[in-house]
This record gives C-alpha cells, sequence and structure tokens, in this order.
C-alpha cells in the first residue's frame, strides 16, 4: 500500500453532515424536475412503466438476463425498458408484464373500455 504525504488537511467522511438515506436523491429530483423537458420524462408513461418493471424484477430477485429468457426478449430490451426508453415495442412490454405478472390495468374495468362504450351507445 503507499502511503501519500499531503499538504492539506483531508477531513474525515464522518465530519460532514448525514442525511437520511434517499434524502440527496430526492432534492436532485426535486431540482431536476425544475426542468420542464425533464419533468416531462420522469412523468412520461415510459417511465413509469419503467419503474414498475423494474421494482417486480428485483421483488422477484432476478436479474434483467432471466427477465429476458422469460419474456422472450434480450437483456438490452429490458435494460431499455427499465430507463423509460419509449421507443420499446408494447408487444415487448406485454411480454414482459406477463413474465412479471404484472397487470397494469383491467381493460374492462376502465370508464373508456370499449364494452362499456358500446352500451352507451
Amino acid at each position: 500500500m503507499t502511503e501519500h504525504n499531503y499538504d492539506f488537511p483531508i477531513p474525515e467522511i464522518t465530519d460532514r453532515p448525514r442525511n437520511k438515506p434517499g434524502h440527496d436523491f430526492a432534492e436532485f429530483m426535486q431540482e431536476a424536475r425544475k426542468d420542464p423537458a425533464v419533468a416531462e420524462y420522469l412523468d412520461s408513461f415510459a417511465v413509469f412503466v419503467g419503474n414498475m418493471v423494474l421494482v417486480h424484477r428485483q421483488k422477484a430477485g432476478l436479474t434483467q438476463s432471466e427477465l429476458a429468457k422469460r419474456a422472450h426478449t434480450t437483456q438490452a430490451r429490458i435494460s431499455q425498458i427499465e430507463a423509460g426508453f419509449g421507443g420499446v415495442k408494447l408487444d415487448t412490454v406485454d411480454k414482459v408484464c406477463k413474465a412479471l405478472a404484472i397487470q397494469l390495468f383491467d381493460p374492462m374495468q376502465r370508464e373508456d373500455a370499449p364494452s362499456k362504450l358500446v352500451s352507451m351507445v
């Protein structure tokens, strides 16, 4: 191990105030949301789905590669979904959600479900 001689004091990590876990990230996100383009991205459907896939995958104890095999896609595609990339085909998202047993919504319970709209006519 190499020893270093510094001409200035190096503060110990314990000298700085500690925030609660996630506090720095929460501040970062609050600051980032001030940019309308960033806020629009963070509020997008692609990011919503990506976050849900990430959380469900982690809860299931799966790696991206393991999920990709179950969903008959690639690890790179799982990474794109989790990152909120909007260019992923709905068919692929559907396969991933089925592999994780995620039901985004019950289409028959929505107010704008085709079966409800037809009965209104």
